[in-house]
């Protein structure tokens, strides 16, 4: 499965899922080869100003959970300042542990990192 939008006046993949992955498709992608190379393509419409709102709801979460300095990176990312946090929540590797798990269980796969600065 893909998601597509428009680029300037190009239809292409914004975003896909692992088995479109293991077929090559790569966000940039114009839709129409993705097509040809692949018929039986799932192509759905991507949705990004829920993504938008979706993003900030779960900004929020962190920022009522774990830091009071958060906010939505579009398209897909959230930058968390835990100055002064971190130490609350077990230390900055378990806080992180913690978050990426949390998310998991809620069905987001997530990516993180700490960093001093």
């Amino acid at each position: 499965m893909v998601l597509a939008g428009r680029e300037g006046r190009r239809r292409v993949i914004l975003s896909v899922d692992l088995a479109a992955r293991r077929l090559g498709l790569r966000p940039g992608t114009p839709v129409a080869k993705a097509q040809a190379l692949h018929p039986d393509l799932l192509i759905m419409d991507a949705d990004l100003d829920g993504d938008r709102a979706g993003l900030e709801r779960l900004a929020l979460w962190f920022q009522h959970r774990i830091a009071p300095i958060v906010a939505p990176d579009p398209p897909d990312g959230i930058v968390l300042d835990t100055t002064g946090a971190d130490h609350l929540h077990g230390g900055e590797a378990v806080m992180l542990e913690n978050m990426v798990t949390r998310l998991k269980e809620a069905g987001i796969t997530a990516r993180a990192a700490i960093a001093d600065t």
